[in-house]
């Protein structure tokens, strides 16, 4: 049987569109359920942000995403087992300034951000220095002054070595010029059970993670470590508000990242569907209240400079952190 001619305007016209199609592996993403790790315990303020970001996304892509708690090592043990995932976009990292920037300097975790492809910059938070009820300080001076006269170093709760919380602590001490030992553990739930019942007076840890015994009068809050009021409890000073602490600040972030070279298209997918969540206005309000600043999207490459930019901005601080 003859074969049908074809002009060669008709073959260079289907040779193009079949350049310009999308190709089917593009098309297909996701087409099974989604892990994204988080380097925390069950109920850790991360985990919260984590679960409701995955219900939200998964609406987005139209598969689960289930959330997968690896804690250990100061977040670092999770983010390796993403690092070592395949790059296909099944399992992502909620990564945080802690597990991204503190743990590959201060602990030699064994990664960089180079292991990692960074897609979405999530939220912000503040770091804050709380006591509970009983502790005979209500401001940073006083504090100050309080671990002056006993010539004794405070003694505060914190959740990890490598972490921004802890650091930030470190920071308040030294501007104010008296010793803070740090008495860590393992996550934020058995820091706050303990500063609850006086156990431990003093603590630094996630606002995130204290705003709700702090507005039911179970903490009180000496003042968050930043350079600004965090909007979500403007009624909390900074440390930076008194006569002898200056430029404290341990800001914190989460974003989500996937392993290295993540493929562009996989990239792009969950891009255009965190832009969504992120410009959701009732997602936005319910983290809010929770003490959680949900960012503004950005392009992965305009949250990669800024990753660079962070990682410049504290590595002499954390140098000097992994040297003490």
């Amino acid at each position: 049987m003859p074969r049908p001619h074809i002009s060669r305007r008709v073959a260079l016209a289907l040779a193009v569109a079949a350049l310009l199609a999308p190709p089917a592996w593009s098309q297909a993403y996701p087409d099974k359920p989604i892990t994204v790790v988080v380097p925390y315990p069950a109920g850790a303020a991360v985990d919260r942000v984590a679960r409701t970001l995955a219900l939200e996304l998964g609406k987005r892509l139209g598969k689960p995403v289930l959330v997968e708690n690896v804690s250990g090592a100061s977040g670092s043990i999770g983010a390796k087992k993403v690092q070592r995932a395949p790059a296909d976009g099944y399992t992502l990292l909620l990564g945080t300034v802690n597990d991204m920037m503190v743990a590959p300097v201060v602990m030699k975790a064994g990664y960089s951000l180079k292991d990692f492809t960074p897609i979405v910059r999530l939220s912000t938070n503040s770091t804050v220095l709380v006591a509970h009820p009983s502790f005979p300080a209500n401001t940073m001076d006083e504090v100050a002054a309080l671990a002056k006269r006993d010539k004794e170093p405070l003694l505060a709760g914190a959740t990890g070595v490598a972490m921004m919380q802890t650091i930030g602590g470190s920071m308040v001490a030294d501007a104010g010029g008296f010793k803070l030992e740090h008495v860590v553990y393992k996550g934020g739930a058995p820091l706050l059970n303990d500063l609850a019942a006086g156990q431990v007076k003093l603590g630094t840890i996630a606002l995130l993670s204290a705003l709700p015994m702090i507005r039911d009068d179970k903490l009180k809050a000496i003042g968050v470590i930043s350079g600004q009021r965090d909007p979500t409890a403007p009624q909390i000073p900074t440390v930076n508000e008194g006569k002898l602490v200056k430029g404290a600040s341990a800001d914190l972030w989460t974003g989500l990242f996937g392993p290295a070279n993540l493929p562009e298209h996989i990239t792009t997918k969950l891009s255009s569907a965190l832009r969504e969540v992120l410009a959701d206005a009732v997602y936005r309000e319910g983290e809010f209240k929770t003490g959680s600043i949900v960012a503004e999207w950005t392009r992965p490459q305009v949250f990669e400079q800024y990753l660079r930019q962070e990682e410049k901005r504290l590595h002499p601080l954390l140098i000097k952190v992994k040297t003490e």
